[in-house]
C-alpha cells in the first residue's frame, strides 16, 4: 500500500521521550505526524484532519482536554476519533473524557501490542463510518433524483388524466348526441313498419311479413344496443347520484313482474331467497340484476325449461348475491372475456344481444365497491356472484 493510501495519523505529547515509543508502535499503521502541545495540534488539524488522533491529556498551555472541546465543537471534526493518553487510571478521569467526546483510553506506561490494536479498532470504525456517510449521501442523491423523477412522473401523470377526463366527456357526449339522433330516426322505422303490420299485414304475402317481422325485431335490437351504450358510458365517467339504502327483495320483485311474460313465454322456474338491503343506486343495481336474470332466462338450450336461482350470503363482512342457471354454462378459458365490453361468445342466430350486458352489470358492481365473477353450477349452467357492500353499522 502507497503511504497516501495509509491513514493519517497525529501524535499529540509534550514528552519527546513518550513521542518515540508511540512512534515505533504505530509506524506499521500509517503515516505519522507529530505536534509538541494543544494549540500546535490544533493548527495541524485545521491543516489536514487526521484520520485519528492520539492526544497527551496533561500538556502545559492548552491541556489534551481543552484540544478535545476544541475538536468535538467543530461540527467537521465530530466524528474524528480521538485516544486520550494520560497517566490517570482514575475511573472518573477515564468517564469525565469519554463524555467529552474521547473514543478511548490509553493509560500510561503503554504496551505497544495494546496501543496498537486499540488505534487498529478506532481506524476500522473510522473506515465504517465513512463508508455509511458516503452511502448516505450517495443515497440521499439517489433519493433527490427519485423524488424529482416521481414529481415529474405524477404531473405527468396528472396531464395523462386530466386529457383522459375530456377525452371521456366528450366520449359520453359524443354517445348521448349520436344515441339521441340514431334514436329519432330508428322510431321513426319501428313505429311505421309497426303500423304496416298492424294495418296491412293480411293482404301481404307470408315472406313480406317475415321481412316485416325481421325489420321490427332488428329495431328492437338496436334500440336495446343504443340504451346500453348511453348507460356504459355513464358508468365509465362515474355518472351516479347519492346513495340510498335498496331493499333487493324489492329490485328482485319488481324485476319478477317485469321478466313475467318471458319467464311464462319459456316455462321457467325462477326461485328468489331472502335478500337483505344494500347501500347503492336502486336504477343501477336493478340494471345489474335485469341483465343477470335475463341472461340466465337466455342462454338455455331450445328443449330445456329454465331454473333461476337468487340467494344471498355474507362474505369477508360483504353480501355475496348469487345468481344461478341451468343454461349452457361458460368455458373456463372463456371466462376473462365475459365481462369485456362487445364481447360475445355466441352466435347472434343462436342467441341474441349486444355483447354489453355483463360489461355494464361488471360497471355496476364496481361503482357500487363491489365486484362479479362467474363460476360453473353444480351439474349444469353458471353461477354468477355479486359482491356488494353491507350498510354501515
Amino acid at each position: 500500500m502507497n503511504d497516501a493510501a495509509l491513514p493519517d495519523i497525529l501524535i499529540v505529547d509534550d514528552d519527546p521521550g513518550m513521542v518515540q515509543v508511540l512512534a515505533k508502535a504505530l509506524r506499521p499503521l500509517g503515516r505519522l505526524r507529530f505536534a509538541m502541545h494543544g494549540q500546535d495540534a490544533l493548527e495541524r488539524i485545521a491543516s489536514a484532519v487526521p484520520d485519528i488522533v492520539l492526544l497527551d491529556a496533561q500538556m502545559p498551555g492548552l491541556s489534551g482536554f481543552d484540544v478535545l472541546d476544541a475538536i468535538k465543537a467543530n461540527p467537521a471534526l465530530v466524528d474524528l476519533p480521538v485516544i486520550m493518553v494520560t497517566s490517570h487510571a482514575e475511573a472518573d478521569f477515564e468517564q469525565a473524557g469519554l463524555e467529552r467526546g474521547a473514543a478511548d483510553f490509553i493509560a500510561k506506561p503503554i504496551h505497544p501490542p495494546v496501543v496498537q490494536a486499540r488505534v487498529r479498532t478506532q481506524l476500522r470504525l473510522k473506515q465504517a463510518n465513512d463508508q455509511l456517510r458516503q452511502m448516505s449521501a450517495a443515497d440521499r442523491q439517489n433519493l433527490a433524483v427519485a423524488m424529482v423523477e416521481l414529481r415529474e412522473s405524477h404531473a405527468s401523470l396528472q396531464r395523462t388524466a386530466d386529457e383522459l377526463r375530456q377525452a371521456n366527456d366528450s366520449l359520453v357526449q359524443f354517445v348521448r348526441i349520436a344515441s339521441h339522433d340514431l334514436r329519432e330516426p330508428l322510431n321513426t322505422i319501428a313505429q311505421f313498419v309497426g303500423l304496416i303490420d298492424e294495418d296491412h299485414s293480411a293482404q301481404l304475402p307470408p315472406e313480406a311479413q317475415r321481412y316485416m317481422r325481421l325489420v321490427l325485431r332488428a329495431s328492437a335490437r338496436m334500440r336495446t344496443l343504443l340504451d346500453d351504450v348511453v348507460r356504459y358510458a355513464r358508468l365509465q365517467a362515474g355518472e351516479t347520484d347519492e346513495p340510498t339504502l335498496v331493499p333487493l327483495d324489492r329490485v328482485m320483485a319488481e324485476l319478477r313482474d317485469a321478466l313475467a311474460a318471458r319467464i311464462a313465454e319459456t316455462g321457467a322456474e325462477l326461485h328468489i331467497d331472502p335478500l337483505p338491503v344494500v347501500p347503492g343506486h336502486a336504477s343501477l343495481l336493478s340494471l345489474l340484476f335485469q341483465n343477470l336474470l335475463t341472461n340466465a332466462l337466455k342462454f338455455v338450450p331450445r328443449n330445456r325449461a329454465p331454473r333461476v336461482s337468487v340467494s344471498a350470503c355474507l362474505s369477508d363482512g360483504r353480501v355475496k348475491v348469487s345468481v344461478g342457471d341451468n343454461g349452457i354454462g361458460i368455458a373456463p378459458e372463456h371466462a376473462g372475456r365475459l365481462f369485456q365490453p362487445f364481447q360475445r361468445l355466441n352466435l347472434k342466430s343462436e342467441y341474441e344481444g349486444t355483447g354489453l350486458g355483463l360489461a355494464v352489470a361488471r360497471q355496476v358492481a364496481e361503482a357500487h365497491g363491489g365486484s362479479i365473477a362467474v363460476r360453473p353450477n353444480a351439474g349444469q349452467g353458471a353461477v354468477f356472484e355479486v359482491l356488494l357492500p353491507l350498510p354501515p353499522d
